[in-house]
């Protein structure tokens, strides 16, 4: 019973707490998107550096020569063994991870106000987007 208590105690302070800061924040405004259908040169020019390093980080991680199947499996390095990259774009920020056995990295643009980002992993997809808006609360489950 009182784990119960403090659980429902629990979820009820996530859930006022996140109806506190969804209600004193708005969505960003398209205008204030720095890219999209209003991108100015600039922004366009930095969002294709940071997807020109996207793309070239694919490349160096499968760098060498071609594996076949009956092959073990490739070892990804850790972004401080690859080579040749240019530096990350201005207002980028660079994740980077790896186990050897799998990478993902994104650059997100901390100067946009909708927080544009760049994802991708070893299977070589680029992926350009904004996160959804909105909060959901779950109920918890109890065991």
């Amino acid at each position: 019973m009182v784990k119960q208590i403090a659980l429902a105690a629990a979820v009820i302070g996530v859930a006022a707490t996140s109806a506190t800061v969804s209600l004193g924040q708005t969505a960003p405004s398209a205008s204030r998107c720095l890219h999209g259908a209003t991108e100015q040169p600039g922004q366009r020019s930095r969002r294709e550096l940071a997807l020109k390093l996207a793309q070239q980080i694919n490349q160096a991680e499968h760098a060498g020569p071609t594996l076949l199947p009956s092959q073990p499996k490739r070892e990804y390095k850790p972004f401080a063994e690859l080579r040749n990259l240019p530096a990350t774009p201005a207002g980028f920020t660079l994740h980077f991870y790896t186990d050897t056995e799998t990478y993902t990295f994104s650059l997100k643009d901390t100067l946009d106000a909708c927080e544009f980002a760049i994802f991708s992993d070893q299977d070589k997809g680029i992926y350009e987007g904004t996160p959804r808006t909105g909060t959901r609360v779950l109920p918890a489950q109890t065991f």
